[in-house]
């Protein structure tokens, strides 16, 4: 299993700042995570050229490995350069609504981090809403602003996503498509391999308990399954609840 599966690591924040956040690395976790995946033999590369392999249009490398940033944090910005430090390439995915808020990156980090080489900027949406609640025009509107608003920024073709919490179905996966996306990246937490959907790329969340002895066994393809070839019949049952509380209470879920 190893030589087949391919790991897309999910980072969402990396600081000393944030308590006992689950979604928040600490510096110096991460420095050891980056020095496990620089010693695995795993290759890194983006988000497009892991796609591109899906979809057969060029080679991966032997073990890749893909590491993506999902929010667009003000600490990705070291967190990237750390990693350009050991030659790792990586993928961050930006909510643009938030570019310059209080501990986000600024438009000018963004454009930096578009030129700097090994390094792709993804599209997160505009407002980091659960996309499979919008309607067609809302749908729409996150996927195509949120894409051209990058794009104009950093003078670079923005052909990834990334689904906000992960949400996706069909219509949204659609929406992707239709915006002149290339790839989209889902959650799963579960690794990824060539039979993957390019279109919903199965990442594995980073939290604040990942140790660099768990982060190895991932790298290695232990104790973590292979994504499924159609979505689990769990994650569906679970969108129809959560749709049905929204049209009953009028509510939209919450979550990183």
């Amino acid at each position: 299993m190893s030589s087949a599966v391919i790991p897309v690591l999910l980072y969402h924040s990396v600081n000393d700042r944030r308590g006992d956040s689950w979604g928040v690395v600490s510096r110096a976790e991460f420095s050891r995570h980056v020095e496990v995946i620089s010693r695995s033999g795993r290759q890194p590369i983006t988000i497009s050229l892991l796609a591109a392999g899906l979809r057969g249009e060029q080679a991966l490398p032997h073990r890749p490995v893909a590491i993506t940033f999902d929010d667009g944090y003000l600490d990705t910005y070291d967190a990237v350069a750390l990693l350009g430090r050991r030659a790792l390439r990586s993928t961050i995915y930006v909510t643009t609504a938030n570019i310059g808020a209080l501990d986000r990156l600024s438009a000018a980090q963004i454009a930096e981090l578009a030129r700097t080489p090994g390094v792709e900027v993804g599209a997160h949406a505009v407002h980091h809403r659960r996309l499979d609640e919008l309607d067609e025009g809302e749908l729409a509107e996150e996927m195509r602003d949120s894409k051209a608003h990058l794009e104009r920024l950093t003078g670079e073709r923005v052909d990834s996503f990334a689904y906000p919490h992960g949400a996706y179905d069909r219509r949204v996966r659609a929406a992707v498509i239709a915006a002149g996306y290339r790839s989209a990246a889902a959650v799963k937490n579960a690794l990824s391999h060539g039979r993957d959907d390019p279109f919903a790329i199965a990442r594995w969340t980073v939290t604040a308990r990942t140790s660099a002895e768990r982060l190895a066994q991932v790298l290695e393809g232990e104790g973590v399954p292979p994504a499924p070839p159609r979505e689990r019949l769990r994650t569906r049952a679970y969108r129809t609840a959560r749709r049905q509380r929204r049209r009953v209470l009028g509510v939209r879920s919450t979550q990183w």
